[in-house]
């Protein structure tokens, strides 16, 4: 498909809230005479929108065969069957057929989708000649069912009542939902580019879209502001149903309207179902499929709602609610509901869930929040395949994208072959999120006016649709499309050719590397920003997530593994960090000496080009500096084996080397973005805890960087001369904050040596981190668990402890909603190595189910207060060298 001819005339000054930028003739330009256009009697409005793009290309034509015509419509319609064209396969789903017969051009589609996009693609080869195509036989369908993008209706920090994912839909929070112009622009990208569905992201949209009559107590919205928005969303899906594209509303569980919640004495997030919150889910379900039947659902049975809930929630509120809006609607036939198998026991959800409702598509991370390699394999690989063989359509959600923000990507042969995996693994759908979510329609980049992300990303958009239709296109091929695609925008071939090496040359950089080296693929990371010495020779301390290497990585080694068998002299397996690091280094060198290249030759969007350049210098340099502190890192654990101080000699000048790329790095990207990450909330704690308002951009981190190259000197100078000890008793008692624990699950304690750990019994503390003694806290039955119901005096933290590995059924690391503060934190007898994990909560009523299991509640700390990770020397015992201390 040829795309945005007009990309290079109109620049930024035409380029509004979402800043689309695509190929459209003249509007309401009539066909050429020359060519009749005839579609089918009662043809969709789908097939009509269609039509109408082929007429605007044919528009343009001066010297089309005489009697020439188009036939357009689906294979079985009168009009195309006496052409008596081949028949499509069984089941076939927006295939479509282009043929000329005679002096017709005949499309066929095998549906009205088949038939839209077979008069796009007719449109496109018309603008690409200038003349409908000579002999054309050509058949297409897509390998993906569903190929979709996402908006999140949601921001950078928490603003409605403290409550996660919860916002309003209103001008103030989201001004670009209302600008109809720039949503058609959006709409026709989407379509072009074969895209057929939308996700729309929120934690409780059910009362910006709906009025509940039966509820008028959870009306949150002025009834103006109300009414605008049902009018707005039922245009959005109309015109969005116009060109093929699905939308779907996604919501969290379980969340409730805070004025309803409030009004029943109900916090806004429950963890357990009740009465009240079923049947209030049930009815707004029900509303949502009556009011908007070209609209689907797309849940998160988790995050507040504790796991092992989550088949009940959906066979006893969500389905019973969409059956009900069926029944009103008079439908029989089951439209597809979307189900995350994220934060919640996907398995017994699908197996308590299918016998009632059959039409149930999964979703699942594609490589976690990043994106790590072109392949799955492990545990991630093996949960997809479940996925697939339990559910309709199995979607691959390209979620957040952590290790690429906040530079330029778009490395079309990584997109492409990651594509060809997914039907091999039984993957039938797409979820694309943008590369700076939170922050739509916006990229992070420092201009004025900003720039969308539609326009600067415009390879991310384009290369995704492209390959989710068909991946299996030819190499060759596909190189000269690209250079093409870069050539309109940058206004010579050359240009092209340099810049699309240089875009796959940087491509695999940050991917390959953040699995040999990152604590996690997950939002908590933000890889732009660098690592500390203590991430890198000490991961386990950070709570790394473990698929990042046993699933969304290539086989290879860590760099603690890594280092302990070239002490031992073992061969080593897979890729290594220091080789990929190396590769890495020279890839993104060569990137920048491409890009640098292409200036002579472009000579339109030179600011834009100029942006790119300085993303590739930011790439490199982040490269150079990863590999010397990588390198460094290595010598420090080496030191670790055999205490030869020329170790720590080499790692000095090794990390001396890392800061000073890091100073050049923050020379270079610092003033060309406003951030460098999306997420402003408390969840980024790699490489520092403290969230975006600590650490938003490389110029606050570079000082962190230059006081740890100046610890570590320090340590070192005393350890060498012998004046050095580690000194484990510098810990303080965590500051409190007070609690009400409601009669029922649990009872308050002491958390100190001697006290009993469990509620009935049970061992008894025989080891305490000094941070922990004297705490507050709430133990529980493990073999009863229940639900906590306690009343905090303001916002805070609440320390959960319990096995350090993270391997338990009460808590799932992967929903990275709890952070790891201590390590061997407390022991008994019979449980060695207790963790303390933190997760934030709201002043006032809250609740807590894990259900039944060995955890305790060790207090409640400020929500501000910021804990350094550390293992607790008092208590471990592995036997392995701890250095962090060098380093803090």
């Amino acid at each position: 498909m040829k795309k945005c001819t007009q990309w290079r005339s109109r620049g930024l000054a035409g380029l509004a809230v979402l800043g689309l930028v695509f190929l459209a003739a003249a509007p309401g330009a009539a066909a050429s005479p020359q060519v009749k256009v005839i579609t089918a009697k009662g043809a969709t409005p789908r097939e009509l929108w269609g039509v109408q793009q082929l007429r605007d290309a044919l528009a343009g034509l001066k010297n089309a065969p005489e009697g020439a015509r188009v036939v357009s419509a689906v294979r079985t319609a009168p009009e195309v069957a006496r052409f008596h064209l081949p028949e499509f396969w069984p089941q076939a789903q927006e295939a479509f057929l282009i043929k000329q017969v005679g002096e017709t051009w005949v499309v066929a589609g095998s549906d009205p989708s088949g038939v839209l996009y077979g008069e796009l693609e007719l449109a496109d080869r018309v603008r690409a000649a200038g003349a409908l195509p000579a002999g054309i036989d050509d058949t297409e369908h897509p390998t993906l069912k569903l190929r979709g993008a996402s908006i999140g209706m949601q921001k950078q920090e928490i603003t409605y009542d403290g409550a996660e994912y919860d916002y309003p839909y209103t001008p103030q929070n989201f001004p670009f939902f209302y600008d109809k112009a720039q949503w058609i622009k959006y709409l026709d990208m989407l379509a072009e580019e074969r895209y057929n569905t939308l996700y729309l992201w929120n934690g409780h949209p059910f009362t910006s879209l709906l009025k509940l009559p039966r509820y008028p107590e959870a009306q949150e919205l002025p009834t103006a502001q109300l009414d605008q928005n049902i009018a707005m969303f039922k245009w959005l899906t109309a015109e969005a149903d116009k060109r093929g594209i699905w939308v779907l509303q996604g919501f969290y569980n379980i969340h409730l309207s805070h004025t309803f919640a409030r009004a029943h004495h109900l916090p806004y997030h429950l963890s357990a179902p009740n009465p009240v919150a079923t049947a209030y889910t049930r009815y707004v379900i029900s509303e949502f499929v009556r009011e908007y039947p070209h609209a689907g659902l797309m849940m998160t049975l988790g995050e507040a709602l504790a796991p092992r809930y989550g088949a009940e929630w959906l066979t006893q509120a969500i389905i019973p609610g969409v059956k009900d809006g069926l029944k009103e609607l008079g439908q029989t036939t089951e439209p597809p509901i979307v189900v995350r198998a994220h934060a919640t026991q996907i398995e017994a959800v699908m197996k308590a869930a299918l016998p009632l409702y059959s039409n149930i598509d999964t979703m699942f991370k594609w490589n976690g929040e990043s994106l790590t390699w072109t392949n799955v394999r492990g545990p991630v690989r093996q949960r997809f395949q479940t996925l697939a063989a339990e559910s309709h359509v199995t979607i691959a959600n390209v979620h957040l994208l952590s290790d690429l923000e906040p530079f330029r990507w778009g490395d079309p042969d990584f997109i492409r072959e990651t594509l060809m995996n997914f039907p091999r693994i039984g993957i039938g759908g797409l979820h694309l999120y943008p590369l700076r979510y939170w922050d739509w329609p916006w990229s992070g980049d420092n201009t004025s006016p900003r720039l969308p992300q539609t326009y600067r990303d415009w390879i991310w958009f384009q290369a995704w649709g492209r390959y989710a239709w068909n991946p299996f296109r030819d190499p060759a091929k596909e190189h000269q499309y690209w250079v093409a695609q870069f050539a309109e925008r940058y206004g010579s071939s050359q240009a092209g050719e340099k810049l699309l090496d240089a875009y796959t040359l940087a491509g695999p950089c940050q991917p390959s590397l953040l699995p040999r080296i990152g604590i996690t693929e997950g939002n908590r990371q933000a890889f732009a920003l660098g690592m500390t010495m203590p991430q890198l020779i000490d991961p386990d301390r950070f709570n790394p997530a473990v698929t990042l290497w046993t699933g969304d990585g290539p086989p290879g080694e860590r760099l603690q593994q890594y280092v302990a068998e070239e002490v031992k002299h073992e061969p080593h397996h897979g890729q290594t960090p220091i080789g990929v690091s190396d590769q890495t280094v020279t890839a993104s060198r060569e990137a920048l000496a491409d890009a640098e290249a292409a200036a002579p030759y472009v000579t339109e969007n030179k600011a834009e080009y100029q942006r790119v350049v300085n993303d590739m210098r930011a790439i490199s340099l982040l490269m150079q500096f990863y590999n010397a502190e990588v390198k460094a890192a290595q010598q420090v654990l080496l030191y670790g084996y055999d205490r030869d101080a020329a170790h720590l000699n080499q790692a000095e000048s090794l990390l001396a080397e890392s800061v000073d790329d890091f100073k050049k790095l923050t020379a270079v990207a610092g003033p060309a973005y406003i951030t460098a990450t999306g997420m402003e909330t408390s969840q980024r704690r790699i490489p520092f805890p403290g969230g975006m308002k600590n650490f938003p951009s490389w110029q606050q981190c570079l000082p962190m960087y230059e006081k740890e190259l100046a610890t570590f000197r320090k340590r070192k100078a005393e350890l060498l001369s012998g004046k050095m000890k580690q000194d484990a008793g510098t810990a303080k008692p965590f500051p409190q904050v007070a609690f009400t624990l409601k009669p029922g699950a649990g009872e308050s304690f002491t958390v100190e040596k001697g006290a009993q750990l469990f509620e009935g019994g049970g061992p008894a503390i025989t080891s305490l981190a000094p941070e922990l003694d004297g705490m507050h806290g709430i133990r529980i039955s493990p073999r009863q668990g229940g639900t906590l119901d306690f009343t905090l005096s303001k916002p805070a933290q609440i320390l959960l402890g319990y096995e350090a590995s993270g391997k338990s059924s009460v808590l799932d690391p992967e929903t990275e909603q709890w952070n790891l503060l201590l390590l061997n934190a407390l022991s008994t007898r019979k449980t060695p190595g207790m963790a303390v994990w933190a997760k934030p909560m709201p002043a006032g009523a809250n609740e807590l189910d894990l259900g039944k299991g060995a955890y305790v509640v060790l207090g409640f700390i400020p929500a501000n207060h910021h804990v350094t990770p550390r293992v607790n020397l008092a208590t471990a015992g592995n036997g392995q060298a701890n250095l962090d201390w060098l380093f803090e």
